[in-house]
């Protein structure tokens, strides 16, 4: 539990890994769609920046929308330095929230019949 705690609320952020993509929503959708097409134009760097993005977006901070915090993309320009985040608690608070905001949706006495739980859900099962 130590280590650069990480906002994933930080906005928009300009940097060359960011550079292959105008929009500022990206989704792992649009990650595997680029990276099917400019695989070969790729260098190793960029390469592996991606697949540890799809890594993180997809097991550790998983949404059904595929959501990828543009913060992510800040954090795996710098390859080297991925082991001085805090991504223990990083992960462990975002499940938290989606437990929370799951719970919320049904205790509403609304119709809600069921819930998608966001985030690492292995976690449960330790």
């Amino acid at each position: 539990m130590v280590g650069t705690k990480i906002d994933l609320k930080e906005g928009f952020i300009h940097n060359e890994f960011r550079k292959h993509f105008d929009d500022e929503n990206v989704d792992v959708k649009i990650v595997y769609e680029f990276l099917l097409q400019h695989h070969e134009d790729l260098s190793v760097v960029d390469f592996c920046r991606f697949y540890v993005l799809i890594g993180i977006c997809e097991f550790l901070l998983s949404s059904r929308s595929g959501r990828i915090f543009p913060i992510l993309f800040n954090i795996v320009d710098d390859i080297g330095s991925l082991g001085k985040y805090n991504w223990g608690s990083l992960v462990y608070e975002y499940l938290v929230g989606s437990l929370c905001n799951a719970s919320l949706l049904l205790s509403d006495e609304g119709n809600a019949k069921y819930f998608h739980v966001d985030g690492c859900v292995y976690l449960l099962q330790v």
